[in-house]
């Protein structure tokens, strides 16, 4: 099996649930967010747009897929360069230019995926003082927990 082949395997999409709006979909509470489980993407209809929900380690890949994407297409770039000055001038320098740069852009290690993003933090606090403000990630409700994702001070569900 080729590797395109099996990393398609590995991530292909699904379609989820839908929500005819954002009313629809608050009626239906956190609840309904079980559904949008790894590799399913939900769509929210709204009068400003339509919102695609995914799960945090699909968005991981994702992210990490966009920025493999635009690795490429910046050597790529470099390359077609390369090319066009190979073509102009056929010496020696420019053959060897070009095949450095081909090289390169094979030899390009593939972008890490990330599973979660680094706890956030507040910018100010200008926010009213009798608004409870919670920063402890133990005293944070989390009705949905993802498996892939790693837990607080590395608790188990």
């Amino acid at each position: 099996m080729t590797i395109a082949k099996k990393k398609e395997r590995e991530f292909s999409l699904r379609v989820g649930q839908t929500w005819k709006s954002f009313e629809q979909f608050r009626l239906e509470g956190a609840k309904t967010l079980s559904a949008v489980k790894e590799r399913v993407i939900a769509t929210l209809h709204t009068k400003s747009g339509q919102y695609r929900i995914i799960e945090e380690h699909d968005f991981q890949t994702l992210y990490g897929l966009a920025r493999d994407v635009d690795r490429l297409r910046g050597g790529l770039q470099v390359v077609v360069l390369a090319v066009r000055a190979a073509q102009k001038h056929p010496d020696e320098t420019h053959l060897k230019l070009l095949a450095e740069a081909v090289a390169m852009l094979g030899n390009l290690p593939e972008l890490p995926v990330r599973d979660a993003f680094d706890a956030l933090e507040p910018e100010t606090s200008d926010g009213d003082d009798e608004d409870e403000v919670i920063l402890d990630l133990d005293r944070i409700p989390r009705p949905l927990r993802s498996p892939k994702l790693p837990q607080p001070n590395g608790q188990e569900d």
